[in-house]
């Protein structure tokens, strides 16, 4: 009889072992650590614990490898561990002043702080200590652009793009600007860059790639095109509004539309789509063609946006009922019904910079003769607070029991929302609620540059930050609306 060795199935269990021993040594750990991190493909619990064993190694013997700091400092860069980052680049570059990577590392944890000065500074080191390297001149441009200087911003990224022409990152960051600054037709041209690397985080793109080819606007005669979801919930929310017009072109050409989509919205996107297209949450018809929703505009030709910001949205007439009960009757008499969204989801890569902090959005919420609805589940703890504290706030979080559909219940009851950039941003604009729209310094490109109103929704007011983190203007004016409207 063959005896199972217990470590065959997992090839860790070894050196798991070896570190759980009283006489590990640092080259155990490195080596636990490096087999962690060839398993990890984009696992944060893997991604920590492999950064937990080569911090371990380190401990033990700082020179085990020449290779361990730049490890920890990489990976602590994947997961977004900036103290960690700060320590770890602090000892390579007292090391050595012109390591590329190391400045490139540290600036990522310095910009994230909001110190632009010095992430630009560091930037403009390793550009030195590697000059014409895409990476740090496409690092360098980023950090320009979060401080708005847009022009600069693209001027760097078309040096990155002609020294890798195939740059598909570089390619959709431009598009993004040239979106924002209304160069539309360019701007969705670019912005079909990230179907290059989509396949990284949307199953249902890769199903329909390997059965049929990207719809590129050909005659569907004939030929039937599924349109699938892709990125947020906001750009979802944003795009779906183009899905009619396609479907006038499918009529007319005598082909077939369906919607690929299995996410929190279907019922409202149900409610909206003409009879020509259907919705199929999993992959039941083999299309001829398939096409990303946020590839519409530049397939359907749209570039003015001002024909665009009609509501197109619609709430379910029985929830919205049973939704005006609740909101009543938790509403002090005579009071305006403002919804309240001061934070996102967390796991966003831009959610510390768009979210306003508790203590400081409390500013606006003492506002005589409003109660407050918060529109985001989980934040009951912070509610409570405020509560205490005899801020008329209410949670009716709890009963979302139809996910988006009582959002939209709820939103279609109150006089107007005030958001962060988050997907309800986007829902209350597409059902004609008014929004007010508070604005981290730059934004997704949707809200475009310098203005207070946006051509895709006309009931959304945008109030942006002057400079990053400086939210204190931004809730002076929300107040002043506040107490206007309170009147």
């Amino acid at each position: 009889m063959n005896t199972i060795d217990p470590t065959a199935a997992d090839p860790l269990a070894p050196l798991r072992a070896r570190t759980a021993l009283p006489d590990a040594v640092a080259t155990d750990w490195f080596a636990l650590g490096n087999a962690l991190l060839e398993r990890a493909n984009g696992d944060k619990a893997l991604l920590r614990e492999a950064v937990d064993a080569l911090m371990r190694a380190h401990r033990l013997d700082a020179n085990c490898d020449a290779r361990l700091l730049h490890d920890i400092a990489q990976t602590a860069f994947i997961l977004r561990d900036w103290a960690l980052i700060e320590s770890s680049t602090a000892l390579l570059l007292a090391r050595d002043g012109n390591d590329a990577n190391a400045l490139v590392w540290r600036a990522a944890a310095v910009q994230e702080r909001d110190d632009f000065t010095e992430a630009q500074r560091l930037l403009h080191e390793a550009a030195r200590a590697a000059p014409g390297n895409q990476v740090v001149l496409h690092k360098l441009a980023l950090c320009i652009k979060e401080q708005g200087r847009f022009g600069e911003a693209e001027a760097l990224l078309r040096r990155v793009l002609e020294l890798t022409p195939d740059n598909a990152h570089a390619l959709f960051d431009l598009s993004e600007l040239e979106v924002r600054a209304g160069r539309y037709a360019q701007g969705w041209l670019d912005y079909e860059a990230r179907i290059a690397f989509a396949h990284d985080s949307n199953a249902a793109r890769a199903a329909l790639a390997a059965i049929s080819p990207n719809w590129r606007g050909e005659s569907l005669a004939g030929k039937t095109l599924v349109v699938y979801g892709e990125q947020g919930n906001g750009d979802c929310l944003w795009s779906v509004r183009f899905l009619p017009l396609l479907a006038e072109r499918a009529q007319r050409e005598g082909g077939r539309v369906i919607f690929g989509y299995a996410g929190p919205m279907q019922h409202l996107f149900e409610r909206m789509l003409p009879d020509g297209i259907k919705i199929e949450t999993s992959l039941d018809t083999k299309p001829d063609y398939h096409c990303g929703l946020m590839s519409l505009p530049l397939r359907l030709g749209i570039n003015d946006p001002s024909v665009w910001g009609r509501p197109y949205l619609s709430a379910d007439p029985a929830l919205a009922g049973a939704w005006r009960e609740r909101v009543a009757g938790a509403t002090v008499a005579g009071n305006k019904k403002i919804g309240l969204v001061w934070n996102g989801n967390p796991d966003h890569i831009r959610d510390r910079r768009r979210s306003v902090p508790a203590h400081e959005v409390a500013r606006i919420l003492d506002v005589p003769g409003v109660t407050f609805f918060a529109i985001s589940p989980g934040r009951e703890q912070t509610v409570g607070q405020w509560r205490t504290k005899g801020i008329d706030i209410v949670d009716l979080t709890p009963q979302f029991t139809a996910g988006f559909d009582d959002v939209a219940a709820l939103l279609v009851n109150l006089d107007a929302l005030v958001t962060i950039d988050s997907g309800p941003a986007h829902l209350a604009g597409a059902l004609g609620v008014p929004t007010w729209l508070m604005l981290d310094h730059v934004s997704a490109w949707f809200w475009g540059e310098e203005t207070e109103r946006t051509p895709w929704y006309q009931t959304v007011e945008l109030f942006r930050q002057p400079s990053a983190g400086a939210w204190e203007a931004v809730l002076e004016r929300v107040r002043a609306r506040l107490e206007a409207l309170a009147e």
